[in-house]
């Protein structure tokens, strides 16, 4: 079984600590070098607003600097696995009060980001349309709805006005009543919602993710240039494998370790260079930089780095 050199990972290692932005350099170091938690949370606080919500282009196809849900989904991503520190707590807390805010009750959740998104550098599936009150990702509810949802549930000592458990069952129901997926971001939220619910919880939307990752995998490498769910994809999120062969996981995992051999790094294989060529410069480095931690991260959940 190949795995990655430990020349390409050095080579890995020293553009992660040089050249990505430093909310991805310290989960590499974190891992790979050093403990470094509280330099994540540090990392992680200048993306976070007065409101409690995130933005700043934490996630990088869209720089809008106010808080939007779908920043504050990445941000409380990262800040419930250091929930440990209290700083990170007191983060938490002040997210979970930003979306109890926004929270709409007509759609029982949230929607991915405002209108002034427009008035910024985005992707153009970020674009808001005010004849609709939505971007177009906000055709699928449960993303981001479903995985704060599952925040809120964790965190429900920190919710003063919204009935959690309420919600969670509006996820789960959403979720089991759907037969033909089409978004595998909605299904990546789902699963984040999986990983933050106790057993009895999770067990009830299992059943239904499986079929759901069934339907949306690709495990065609040839496809794998272009943008479609690879088996990675979900497992990164979860050491679950729902369903997925083993072989073609570790085709995908074969996959990557060809790219890196090819271009030193995982580069993003979409662009929205023609609406904004110089932020989408700063945004393809950023996502060079997050794609190629997730890729050494799966290369050593499954042993495949030779660090020797």
């Amino acid at each position: 079984m190949e795995t990655l050199s430990k020349l390409l990972f050095n080579q890995c290692s020293r553009f992660m600590i040089e050249e990505a932005r430093p909310l991805e350099r310290y989960l590499f170091e974190n891992h790979f070098v050093r403990p470094c938690e509280k330099d994540i949370i540090r990392s992680l606080g200048n993306y976070q607003n007065k409101d409690g919500g995130f933005g700043h282009g934490i996630e990088s196809d869209f720089v809008l600097p106010n808080s939007s849900p779908m920043a504050t989904s990445v941000g409380l991503r990262h800040l419930s696995k250091l929930d440990h520190h209290e700083e990170a707590m007191e983060m938490i807390k002040h997210a979970v009060a930003y979306l109890e805010n926004i929270y709409r009750a007509d759609r029982k959740g949230w929607v991915t980001v405002p209108e002034d998104v427009n008035d910024y550098a985005h992707a153009p599936w970020w674009t808001f349309d005010t004849s609709t009150g939505m971007t177009i990702i906000d055709k699928f509810w449960g993303n981001p709805s479903a995985e704060l949802i599952g925040y809120l549930y964790k965190y429900r000592h920190q919710v003063t006005r919204l009935d959690v458990d309420d919600l969670l069952e509006t996820a789960i129901r959403h979720l089991n009543e759907t037969d033909n997926f089409e978004s595998f971001h909605e299904i990546y939220c789902y699963i984040d919602l999986y990983e933050t619910l106790p057993a009895k919880q999770a067990n009830r939307i299992k059943k239904k993710l499986t079929v759901a990752i069934g339907q949306l995998v690709n495990t065609n490498p040839n496809d794998w240039d272009t943008y479609v769910a690879k088996p990675l994809d979900f497992i990164r999120r979860s050491q679950e494998t729902f369903g997925m062969a083993m072989a073609d996981i570790h085709k995908n995992l074969d996959y990557i370790i060809k790219q890196i051999r090819n271009h030193g790094v995982i580069k993003p294989n979409w662009s929205w260079r023609e609406e904004y060529e110089a932020q989408w410069e700063i945004a393809e480095a950023e996502w060079t930089g997050l794609g190629t931690l997730l890729a050494l991260l799966a290369l050593d959940q499954f042993n495949r780095i030779d660090k020797t």
